[in-house]
């Protein structure tokens, strides 16, 4: 926030102030949620595998390294197409949409979730944690990183062309991850990664454009852009608001 404050890449509305209590306490919310499922996400695993059931990682004796960099890349292959179902599911897209409707993209952005979507997220990604039964540091180290990346790429800052494009090829950059929150659907409906961009680029929904461009394109949706929406208790309603469809665009200019 520090960062961006100094040197925004986009002007900065006059709200901003009251973005970002409300952003932020809705992430004090999402975290109390998430909090208050986690012991009995502990007691399902439990049950489902016992106490001491070892994982694939365990059983293969992968060595902390090798197990932090296979839980990265399963762990990030599951969010990508997991990222996509938001998009594509109505249902989960009604839900995601709180995330998307900021008008304007910052770190606070980072965590602007509904807590329907950090509970799904986290019943998602249990079977694969389950699965592969890395050890708690390598969970750690991951969610770490993953917290450290979302908040970066939701700054309203820039590398600068020469080093973002250096970068995005290995880690999800501001330019990169704003082109996903622009208000055009062919390029809201793209770059869905939130740690490693590899996912897009094979799957062909890499999409980019000049930093330039990016100055003024119009962030957030056609829908639900008042004042009022940014609101906690309005934020926590959206997902069962009516709305306006979404629409049809043409497909995305691909990176």
């Amino acid at each position: 926030m520090a960062i961006e404050s100094l040197w925004p890449l986009r002007a900065v509305s006059g709200a901003s102030v009251w973005r970002w209590i409300n952003n932020l306490a809705l992430t004090v919310v999402d975290y109390a949620f998430l909090l208050g499922i986690s012991p009995w996400l502990a007691l399902l695993v439990v049950n489902l595998v016992g106490i001491e059931n070892p994982g694939l990682l365990d059983k293969a004796g992968a060595s902390p390294w090798v197990s932090f960099i296979v839980v990265l890349f399963c762990l990030q292959f599951a969010a990508y197409w997991l990222h996509r179902a938001f998009h594509a599911i109505p249902v989960l897209w009604r839900i995601h949409t709180v995330h998307h409707c900021d008008p304007e993209v910052d770190a606070t952005t980072a965590n602007r979730h509904h807590p329907l979507e950090l509970i799904l997220n986290a019943v998602a990604m249990l079977p694969v944690v389950v699965i592969l039964g890395p050890d708690p540091v390598s969970i750690l180290g991951y969610n770490v990183l993953a917290a450290a990346v979302a908040v970066m790429s939701h700054g309203n800052f820039t590398f600068g062309p020469k080093l973002d494009k250096l970068l995005r090829l290995f880690i999800v950059t501001p330019n990169f991850h704003r082109m996903h929150h622009s208000s055009e659907r062919q390029y809201t409906d793209s770059n869905y990664a939130t740690v490693l961009p590899v996912f897009d680029y094979v799957f062909g929904t890499a999409t980019h454009l000049p930093v330039e461009q990016q100055k003024t394109m119009q962030l957030g949706l056609l829908y639900f852009r008042e004042m009022k929406f940014a609101r906690l208790d309005q934020m926590l309603l959206i997902p069962f608001l009516p709305r306006k469809t979404r629409g049809q665009q043409s497909s995305p200019k691909r990176a």
